[in-house]
């Protein structure tokens, strides 16, 4: 048996023994002492269009996390995405057998108006990036502004805090200056980025916020053998008064090749709506609109989205949306069950 697959196994029997004590409840993890608590998630889904007819056994995750001090804490994920993979229309199947690095880190908390984070952690931008876990987002898929325009993730060191005392601005200064702890799990790859973001709470049902970065890519989603420094702005606001949900992210990056001597840009971002009829059903819309000028991609792209979300439990998401492409033979329906244990 395939050892990914008997790593999940043990996974899931390790959550069915402790689901049935008493201190366990699903989607909060399992609580070993405070410097030790045990969580897992896994995405299973199926999508169907001209071009694709497959299903995946994806984001399957274990994750460790806890305090070591009143002010210390970490955090650790591994997570192999996909862990399977059966192709129904090429007949094909593939196992990914191993699990990577997503998330791991240490943090200090000095005081609520200075937080310090090392090692590899999400990159604090907009709402969608800071959400990986499928079974909390409102969607299966994602936006192609959410991973194409700059890295998901920085290994390196993060400041972060609130700047007044109500609690309603806050910032993130961060750097990398090496490569990825785990180049093998990142959309694009890097040796050096750095930014800022700001959010703030106007009151709480609004929010916006803005970030700048820069980052030199060595290879990846901007695809050709070659250095590129990309400088990137983004904005984003939310409307949040339930059942209502409403929100949009925009970003612009200029890149520079440095190989082939040619500046290019990618711009793009969504707007999203959700009515939730109650806590289990919810409908969810979303447009986006995504440009990239560079010689691999010459693209522009216009995508509708139009799904519904089912959440019998907070822990169990089921999903079902369809895509409406710009290109036709891009257009597919998918469906999604996850669970957080």
């Amino acid at each position: 048996m395939d050892m990914s697959v008997r790593f999940l196994l043990l996974v899931l029997l390790f959550f069915s023994t402790i689901a049935s004590s008493e201190e366990y409840e699903l989607g909060q993890g399992y609580k070993v002492n405070d410097a030790l608590n045990i969580g897992a998630y896994f995405s299973l889904d199926y999508a169907y269009g001209k071009n694709v007819n497959k299903t995946r056994l994806d984001d399957v995750a274990v994750l460790a996390y806890g305090a070591l001090a009143p002010k210390v804490s970490y955090f650790a994920e591994l997570e192999a995405a996909p862990l399977y993979v059966k192709d129904f229309k090429n007949d094909t199947s593939e196992f990914n057998e191993r699990f990577y690095v997503e998330r791991a880190y240490f943090n200090y908390l000095y005081s609520d108006h200075l937080n310090f984070r090392a090692g590899k952690f999400i990159t604090p931008i907009g709402y969608w990036n800071l959400i990986p876990i499928n079974v909390l987002r409102d969607t299966s898929s994602n936006p192609l502004y959410s991973y194409r325009i700059f890295p998901k993730f920085v290994s390196g060191v993060d400041l972060s805090g609130y700047t007044d005392e109500e609690g309603s601005l806050t910032y993130h200064l961060y750097l990398q200056a090496t490569d990825d702890i785990d180049e093998d799990y990142i959309n694009i790859k890097n040796d050096f980025f750095t930014g800022v973001a700001l959010s703030y709470d106007i009151n709480c049902e609004y929010n916006i916020g803005a970030s700048v970065g820069y980052f030199e890519a060595k290879k990846g989603l901007l695809v050709e053998e070659s250095r590129k420094d990309v400088t990137f702005v983004q904005l984003n606001a939310k409307y949040d008064n339930y059942p209502y949900l409403l929100q949009t992210e925009w970003a612009y990056s200029d890149i520079e090749n440095k190989t082939y001597k040619r500046d290019d840009y990618q711009f793009g971002g969504y707007l999203q709506g959700m009515y939730n009829f109650n806590e289990k059903h919810a409908l969810v819309g979303r447009y986006e609109y995504f440009k990239d000028t560079q010689i691999s991609f010459q693209e522009e792209s216009n995508i509708g989205v139009i799904g519904y979300s089912y959440r019998p439990l907070y822990a169990i998401s089921i999903k079902g949306e369809y895509q409406f492409h710009s290109n036709s033979t891009l257009s597919k329906a998918l469906l999604s069950l996850s669970v957080l244990f």
